[in-house]
């Protein structure tokens, strides 16, 4: 899928599902990349067959997303790369730390997304149960006794597993929200921060202090 059919899905409808097949699962990682240019937040990942998957992602309109949008929108029109660089202007230091590249970053958003959506408990549990399988072939084979105790040791493995995964994944967890952090400080530096949310609007009273009113 080239760059071009990409970008006329994020036309800034509501909605978008693209189903990707075949060598196009690959992609997915550049693709969110663009939806996150475009001002598209992933909202789900279907996986219809192994080399069929559907991704859906939703339009945010919140300002900061919408300003993100409209430099996109403008540097494209202006015949500007697809994403923009990360590198500070002249005179500013740059952000600690290495580059973060926008398929990087697309990848540590979704590996945030999937922790947020699915906790750990899945791995803990299947590790759980495969600790408890072990452990039943052990004793079915426990005459003889190599295999056996090479069961009990895997059975020992996946109990040490099913306890440090939360661990494990919360360092994961930890260490890619760190990339999108420091992607959006380096991206920061071109388009500087966020615009603040506009003010509430006036309360209506009830026209005696209104403009032609003496109060009187």
């Amino acid at each position: 899928m080239k760059d071009e059919q990409i970008l006329a899905y994020f036309d800034g409808r509501g909605t978008v599902e693209i189903t990707l097949r075949g060598r196009e699962v690959a992609q997915g990682d550049r693709i969110a990349a663009i939806a996150f240019e475009l001002g598209y937040t992933l909202h789900g990942r279907e996986v219809i067959t192994r080399g069929q998957w559907r991704m859906i992602y939703l339009r945010d309109d919140s300002p900061d997303v919408r300003q993100r949008a409209q430099h996109t929108g403008d540097r494209l029109r202006a015949g500007g790369p697809l994403f923009p660089q990360t590198r500070p202007p002249v005179g500013m230091p740059p952000v600690p730390g290495r580059q973060i590249a926008p398929m990087e970053a697309a990848s540590a958003r979704q590996n945030m997304t999937a922790y947020e959506t699915h906790g750990s408990r899945g791995l803990v549990i299947i590790a759980s149960f495969l600790g408890i399988a072990f452990l039943l072939l052990a004793w079915v084979v426990r005459e003889a006794l190599g295999g056996a105790i090479a069961l009990l040791v895997a059975a020992a493995l996946m109990g040490v597993v099913a306890i440090l995964t939360p661990r494990w994944m919360r360092n994961w967890y930890e260490y890619n929200r760190q990339k999108v952090t420091r992607f959006n400080q380096q991206r920061s530096q071109q388009w500087g921060p966020p615009p603040p949310p506009a003010p509430p609007p006036p309360v209506r009273g009830d026209g005696r202090d209104s403009p032609g009113r003496s109060g009187s």
